[in-house]
């Protein structure tokens, strides 16, 4: 059985390469590009060959890692692609999906930033490059300058602190409060350390530490969908797909027709995001919004996460655009296709505290000191009981730049922004059963009648009937209608002449069963289409209908 777990660029392609070796019948490696320093890319094609290629068939498109720290999000990848070859034969909806859908998966899309995360105690958004800056600033970085591996928290006391020790669990600290005097104080950031490139004497260290942002390329903010230039947006980028990691996605994405689903996988807050992004659900058509929230709550149930727009969880009212250049607009906006970004493992909900995932952000920041404090020390206490490896307490530091500190905290990598490893294959575990699901939610045309009856001595009458057995429209969404995305195409082949009709003909659109409604009539799911040929008795006539989001369906009839 498959074993989830944190992994190194090389042991993640080493587990690639071992998947496709297992399964030649199933399994497609595919380099589709390099990293900023050279590293491949891969995406994996899984489907059942038997039953048809992978472009004809209709595809689900999974990603992760688009940020470095978001480790749990490959691991979930490779853990839930390595789960449906495993269970190709045990599993029906395992069965069905690789029989009659194609799953292309990208684990990790910021393999240098990863690389970077997973082998050093540094944390950065993306990509180690340097940005925004063309060389160094000076200023603070965090570090790791107590050298035990991780980069915590620092509190230094100060007349000026913002902060106290809180008098009910010394490990939180609290909010110094307004008119507050008589106490010790402290000013609490991350550890690191204060920098100077630029030639001068003597400066204070407290004074000095302004945000360095070495590293502060964000690739989930450099698609073409509102993009908004790094004064707009931090992390931007200098143009849209700027990034040779992005280019290759989008690359990737474009020669694929066939995606009519999409998930992106993060990190953190348990909690399914779907569109919209720009405003409440009403800035999507009917048919769009239905179809978004049935599968976000069928995701819900799947994985106990929660669910609910971009806009909904995240805006808090202050934004001119809520994050711009995301991929996941992208991919509904520009190209209509059904998309999600999951967050994975919640922290704050094992801990018994509120989360953004369950209220929004806008409830959050209307918590009160209290309610914040009360939330704090659920989850310091739910972490050094249940994983004290993970708590280091607050320890004095002899600080090269600020005098004596303490430092200490919640490892930040694995246990707020990634599951600790025993709790990683659960959370992978639940994902994958939604990622499933989602898989087989995409269009699928089937034919659903076929007849033939002769109206002259070799002159025949010819009608074939195609239905959409799929949640999704053939389109994927309204939107992707709207974006004129060809319909199904429809190709009458072994007829000596077609005398009536056309071959090939397109045919509209057609709704699936996800249609939101007290009552829908079949026509919208269906049609038909009609010929008069020439042939000879015996004659094999076979007629194919295709889409490109909604796959292939081939009948065959004999002339009487």
């Amino acid at each position: 059985m498959p074993t989830a777990a944190y992994m190194t660029y090389s042991q993640l392609v080493q587990r690639l390469r071992q998947l496709a070796d297992l399964a030649p019948d199933l399994v497609r490696l595919e380099v589709i590009g390099k990293s900023r320093l050279g590293r491949d890319l891969f995406a994996v094609a899984l489907t059942d060959a038997v039953t048809g290629s992978a472009l004809d068939k209709p595809a689900v498109l999974v990603d992760g890692n688009i940020h470095a720290g978001e480790v749990c999000a490959s691991s979930a990848v490779v853990y839930w692609i390595e789960r449906l070859v495993e269970e190709r034969e045990r599993d029906p909806a395992v069965r069905e999906l690789l029989r009659t859908r194609t799953v292309y998966a990208i684990p990790r899309i910021a393999v240098d930033g990863a690389e970077v995360y997973l082998t050093t105690p540094a944390r950065l958004r993306s990509s180690p490059h340097l940005y925004p800056h063309t060389s160094p600033p000076d200023g603070f970085v965090e570090d790791d300058v107590n050298g035990d591996g991780r980069i915590l928290w620092m509190r230094v006391p100060a007349e000026d602190g913002a902060y106290a020790v809180d008098e009910i669990d010394p490990r939180v600290m609290r909010p110094r409060q307004p008119g507050e005097i008589g106490g010790v104080y402290y000013h609490l950031f991350p550890e690191g350390r204060v920098v100077r490139t630029s030639q001068g004497g003597a400066r204070p260290a407290a004074s000095s530490a302004r945000d360095a942002r070495l590293h502060g390329m964000d690739f989930n903010r450099n698609f073409p969908i509102r993009w908004a230039g790094e004064s707009g947006q931090p992390g931007a980028g200098p143009f849209p797909l700027s990034e040779p990691e992005l280019r290759a996605l989008a690359d990737f994405v474009q020669a694929h027709p066939n995606i009519a689903a999409y998930a992106a996988l993060h990190t953190s807050g348990g909690v399914i995001l779907r569109q919209p992004s720009t405003g409440d659900d009403t800035v999507l058509s009917p048919l769009d919004r239905a179809l978004f929230t049935e599968v976000a709550r069928m995701g819900e149930r799947e994985t106990g996460y929660f669910s609910g727009s971009n806009y909904e969880k995240f805006a808090t009212g202050h934004e001119a655009v809520l994050m711009p250049g995301a991929a996941d607009d992208w991919m509904y906006d520009h190209l209509g296709v059904l998309s999600f970004t999951v967050e994975l493992w919640d922290l704050r909900r094992r801990a018994g505290a509120r989360g953004y995932g369950e209220i929004g952000m806008r409830r959050m920041m209307s918590l009160t000191v209290e309610e914040r404090l009360e939330d704090e020390r659920k989850v310091v206490d739910y972490v050094a009981r249940e994983f004290p490896d993970a708590y280091t307490p607050w320890t004095p530091f002899d600080h090269p730049d600020f005098g004596r500190v303490e430092i200490g905290g919640l490892d930040p990598k694995f246990v707020i922004q990634n599951p600790p490893p025993a709790l990683l294959e659960e959370e992978c575990d639940r994902v994958g059963r939604f990622l499933t699901r989602l898989g087989l939610t995409t269009a699928r045309l089937v034919v659903t009648g076929l007849s033939v009856e002769p109206v002259a001595v070799g002159v025949y009458r010819v009608m074939a009937e195609v239905a959409n057995a799929g949640f999704l429209p053939t389109a994927s969404t309204k939107k992707g209608k709207e974006l004129a995305l060809e319909g199904v195409r429809v190709e009458l082949r072994g007829a000596s002449e077609v005398l009536a009709g056309s071959s090939p003909c397109e045919l509209d659109h057609l709704d699936g069963y996800g249609y939101h409604g007290t009552w829908r009539l079949p026509a919208h799911q269906r049609a038909h289409v009609e010929w008069v040929v020439r042939g000879a008795p015996g004659d094999v006539l076979e007629i194919r209908f295709c889409a490109p989001r909604a796959g292939m369906a081939t009948a065959s009839i004999a002339l009487p």
